[in-house]
């Protein structure tokens, strides 16, 4: 019981970081500093597995991980709550609707990149990045 717990403080923890890595990604500019060949060029930067050691594509890639790590955070936290019986019912709503809007998220996070930072595409990312918190 305690475990879901512990996971949904860590899914939160990591969606926050996500946001904050992410604002900087997109203020500064970086969106694109790991390529923008997608889906060819991902999960790697600039043709490697790892980024170059430069502020701009080690940045950007710690949002790419970050991302994975929220997103496997997030889903294995609504397939917790699911199994919890009716008990979850408000959370586990609440978690299905943030794993259906992560799922549009990373699409569009991939657009933003392929559209080259396009300040709507990037605003609506914020704002569903957001909601899902």
């Amino acid at each position: 019981m305690q475990g879901k717990y512990i996971l949904l403080l860590l899914t939160i923890g990591s969606l926050f970081s996500l946001i904050v890595v992410g604002a900087y990604v997109a203020a500064a500019g970086f969106g694109d500093a790991c390529g923008s060949d997608i889906p060819s060029g991902w999960p790697g930067c600039r043709g490697g597995l790892l980024p170059p050691p430069q502020l701009a594509p080690v940045v950007e890639y710690l949002h790419r991980l970050l991302a994975a790590l929220s997103a496997i955070f997030l889903f294995l936290t609504t397939a917790l709550f699911w199994r919890g019986g009716t008990s979850a019912g408000p959370a586990k709503r609440i978690l299905i609707a943030a794993s259906i809007l992560l799922v549009g998220q990373i699409f569009l996070g991939g657009a933003v990149i392929v559209q080259q930072q396009e300040a709507v595409l990037v605003t609506v990312h914020q704002a569903i990045a957001i909601t899902i918190f």
